[in-house]
């Protein structure tokens, strides 16, 4: 009889985040640095690998519940970095970081670009 169990995911980075945390806005507020420095590597790894999926698997105890979830980026959402990880640097005004985002997100874009002509 075939095993029902689910194979071991593997994912490219996991996030441990342990604190008191009243609710997810509170989790989301306190964590939101680390969290958007992981979807950097994220897309970063893709320069560096032909993989075409990357999984962040993030794991909290809220109010007193764990919470776990993962968020699997394709090579091709570069969209993410522009869209919801660059204004927050913006916001913080960590310019350096800013600069970081727009290089990768050129290098990603120029490359899909390419690839398709």
């Amino acid at each position: 009889m075939p095993s029902t169990k689910k194979p071991k995911q593997t994912y490219f980075k996991e996030l441990f985040l342990e604190g008191r945390y009243k609710d997810f806005n509170d989790f989301y507020d306190e964590n939101k640095l680390i969290i958007y420095k992981s979807i950097i590597e994220i897309f970063l790894e893709f320069k560096k690998t032909k993989k075409n999926t990357l999984s962040l698997n993030l794991s909290a105890k809220i109010k007193g519940m764990n919470w776990d979830t993962e968020f699997t980026f394709k090579r091709d959402e570069t969209i993410v970095l522009k869209r919801d990880v660059l204004p927050y640097f913006e916001d913080i005004e960590d310019y350096e970081s800013c600069a970081e985002i727009i290089n990768l997100y050129k290098d990603l874009t120029f490359k899909k670009e390419s690839i398709i002509i």
